[in-house]
């Protein structure tokens, strides 16, 4: 297997484990709702040890998939880094440290984001079209959830409006690198 197929198979197993132990996370801690709390909150209450590694394995993941991508691109091996070091930043620091936690999520949310437009740039395929539109929508959340504009959806509700794109976007461009020739 080449680097890209490993990166891949990485990125697809990533994205996978995150989205279900979150999901358990939320599903378990008998307090939590969706709409208004935030992702993040699943690493303070009841359930931490399930959302902190979790989110810690995906960082650690994401920096194994940069480096794998290395040759392929240098702007995915910098942009996967930092989205790598944001995840692992936000199961480090709980919600309890503020600011820190914030950036860290920012890292984590913004990065990837971005990544979407490369994988574009680079692939320039009928599937790159969607990651570059999911990639935006992820932004556009970003940037609303910032302000707190939350579309009536709640704040834990617009954070998912950031979360569940990249997700999407993360797991089939995994799936093209696995499958690609």
């Amino acid at each position: 297997m080449n680097n890209e197929k490993i990166s891949g198979l990485i990125i697809v197993t990533a994205v996978t484990e995150f989205f279900i132990f979150v999901n358990i996370a939320a599903f378990l801690d008998k307090g939590y709702s969706i709409s208004n709390n935030s992702i993040s909150h699943l690493g303070i209450d009841s359930m931490p040890y399930i959302f902190n590694a979790s989110i810690i394995v995906l960082g650690i993941l994401e920096m194994a998939a940069a480096f794998l991508l290395r040759r392929c691109s240098g702007a995915f091996t910098v942009l996967y880094i930092m989205g790598g070091i944001g995840s692992i930043g936000v199961g480090v620091f709980n919600e309890h440290f503020g600011y820190i936690h914030l950036s860290f999520a920012v890292l984590a949310f913004l990065f990837p984001s971005l990544l979407s437009y490369f994988a574009f740039l680079k692939y320039k395929n009928a599937l790159s079209i969607e990651w570059s539109v999911l990639g935006t929508i992820s932004i556009i959340a970003l940037v609303l959830f910032g302000i707190k504009v939350y579309l009536g959806l709640g704040p834990g509700g617009m954070e998912r409006m950031i979360l569940i794109p990249l997700i999407a976007w993360s797991f089939q461009f995994g799936a093209f690198l696995y499958t690609k020739n």
